[in-house]
């Protein structure tokens, strides 16, 4: 066992700067506006693509449960945006991020709840309909299949997802930005 320990730490090591379970991570990317997704929203806040929380996402995954993850994030060109703006900017969109995850999983919810209503309704037709089996089969199967998709969307899809999104924002520990001068 320890031996597998060693070499999961010595790979991470290749990635990431380990200190004690708090893991540094350093994104370097040309400039800010990569980041940025043009085409959405307006000029006073900025909506990032997902290249730097598809980043985030894999370097959580690679970590241990017990590790925390500091994030250094090195701009060599902020370009038209300053320090502070991109700051904002990633705090905004963190924020936005939540908002839709928290929503996503509202409506899969809501999704998943009329589905089983759907199949328990359609199973209880099939139990009138039980001299004629081929209908019955076909209806009672029907409603099964509904019943089973709403209890994988509405408990399933969702408590994993939820369980994936509080494992990242428990990993994060710090998120530092700096320009490529070394100003932090």
């Amino acid at each position: 066992m320890g031996k597998v320990k060693d070499l999961k730490t010595e790979i991470l090591q290749n990635y990431f700067s380990i200190q004690d379970n708090i893991a540094t991570l350093k994104l370097v990317y040309d400039t800010f506006s990569e980041l940025i997704n043009p085409n959405f929203g307006d000029i006073k806040i900025e909506k990032l693509n997902d290249k730097l929380f598809s980043d985030i996402r894999e370097a959580v995954s690679l970590l241990p449960r017990k590790f925390k993850l500091n994030l250094h994030i090195v701009i060599k060109d902020f370009g038209e945006y300053t320090k502070d703006e991109c700051e904002k900017i990633i705090k905004q969109n963190i924020y936005l991020a939540a908002y839709r995850t928290i929503k996503e999983n509202r409506q899969k919810l809501i999704s998943g709840w009329s589905l089983i209503g759907a199949g328990a309704a359609i199973l209880v037709v099939s139990y009138f309909l039980h001299s004629y089996e081929l209908w019955f089969d076909l209806i009672n199967i029907s409603g099964t299949l509904f019943v089973w998709e709403g209890v994988n969307m509405a408990f399933l899809e969702r408590s994993l997802e939820n369980r994936a999104t509080r494992r990242l924002a428990k990993a994060i520990k710090n998120i530092t930005i700096e320009g490529t001068d070394g100003n932090i």
